[in-house]
């Protein structure tokens, strides 16, 4: 794999890791952004472990990494975070299928998720521009139903 094919998954990841562990899709005012169509989806509420591949072009093989995050209807698509001026855009369910866009500054990805009761297969494309030229990489996703969320950490008591 070249450098700059290294350098590039490197990116991809950490654009995907910091989306799914992201701290929440907010409005300007600190208000929870609602999904733009309330339909509900066939999906178990609860914790979710995402397996995702990431095919890009030079590098030999495809890179795979499992998280875990809670989904609900009224969030059905993990999280981004907005400290890398991030933003979700056109979060739309249809039946069963939930499709999205995110737009950084340097790359925008579009994505779309099949639910199956306790399961869903997704697809997400990635473009970006790394030093000049375009590319692009694709990730399958495969999400699993494992329980209940954990529940929140308790704040610590001032004394």
């Amino acid at each position: 794999m070249t450098r700059n094919a290294g350098l590039f998954a490197v990116s991809v990841l950490a654009v995907f890791a910091l989306m799914v562990a992201g701290c929440g899709d907010k409005a300007k005012d600190g208000a929870q952004v609602p999904a733009s169509t309330p339909t509900k989806v066939n999906m178990q509420e609860g914790q979710w472990e995402i397996t995702t591949t990431m095919e890009l072009p030079g590098m030999p093989k495809p890179h795979t990494m499992t998280t875990m995050t809670c989904l609900t209807q009224k969030d059905p698509v993990a999280k981004i975070d907005e400290k890398n001026n991030c933003k979700m855009e056109n979060l739309t369910t249809v039946g069963n299928t939930v499709t999205w866009k995110i737009v950084c500054p340097e790359a925008t990805s579009r994505g779309s998720i099949t639910y199956a009761g306790a399961s869903y297969d997704g697809i997400m494309e990635t473009n970006m521009k790394m030093e000049g030229k375009d590319m692009t990489s694709k990730m399958t996703m495969k999400g699993k139903y494992i329980g209940p969320c954990p529940a929140p950490a308790a704040a610590p008591v001032q004394k």
